[in-house]
């Protein structure tokens, strides 16, 4: 895995890449699944208190079973909830299948102790601790929260026209060919400096650097696939 990325093959023999979301920015979907919560909640109260005291009992029967059903609802039935969408996120099962309702009920009531002893300082610890970004309720359910696949900024395009196609004056092996094809496969996902890093480990092959030694290595898996498809 090339840097807080997971890869794996399905039954079907299709290699999937999933980008695993960090703690800032699934915080910053928790603040925007905050936000409308509370804008429902005072427009509720404010309807409500209107009833009196069974107003008064609604609204906090209300408060409890929104509080629980909103993220577990949202996230069983479209993988995410409003502000995960916002951001770009959704979580799925740990072997990359859809959140099951089980899943999706055991990582949200854990919520409470994630939140000890405030602000998810105790859930925020464990997404330290572990390669998934996996906080309490995520290792009991067996969930990760990946940014969506739709997402651009993830989603690979070495097939773009801009690419010319060239074999490196090289005799490289199959699995060599294959590495050079999941580096140019990750390059969205992979920022400038990093390509270049990884690239600069074939200078004394390639005799290029940086970015000209980047592109040689994309030029290469291009023509890979050119070769495969003309193969087939």
């Amino acid at each position: 895995m090339l840097d807080s990325h997971l890869s794996f093959e399905t039954p079907e023999g299709i290699e999937i890449k999933l980008a695993i979301a960090g703690p800032v920015v699934r915080a910053m979907a928790w603040l925007i699944d905050l936000g409308i919560r509370v804008v429902i909640y005072i427009v509720a109260g404010i309807i409500l208190s209107q009833l009196g005291k069974v107003g008064d009992g609604l609204i906090l029967i209300a408060l409890f079973a929104f509080e629980w059903l909103y993220p577990t609802f949202f996230e069983a039935i479209k993988g995410a909830t409003p502000g995960k969408s916002a951001m770009g996120l959704y979580v799925i099962m740990e072997d990359g299948t859809s959140l099951t309702w089980g899943a999706s009920f055991a990582r949200n009531l854990l919520r409470t102790i994630d939140f000890l002893p405030f602000f998810y300082c105790l859930g925020f610890f464990f997404t330290l601790t572990n390669a998934g970004y996996q906080r309490i309720g995520d290792l009991l359910a067996g969930s990760l929260v990946v940014y969506d696949h739709k997402d651009p900024a993830i989603t690979p395009d070495t097939d773009s026209s801009n690419t010319s196609s060239q074999s490196l004056p090289l005799a490289l092996t199959a699995e060599e060919h294959r590495m050079i094809m999941h580096f140019s496969d990750s390059l969205d996902s992979i920022s400038p400096q990093r390509q270049a890093e990884i690239a600069n480990i074939l200078t004394p092959i390639l005799h290029e650097q940086d970015q000209a030694a980047v592109e040689s290595l994309k030029q290469h898996a291009k023509w890979v696939k050119g070769d495969q498809r003309e193969t087939i």
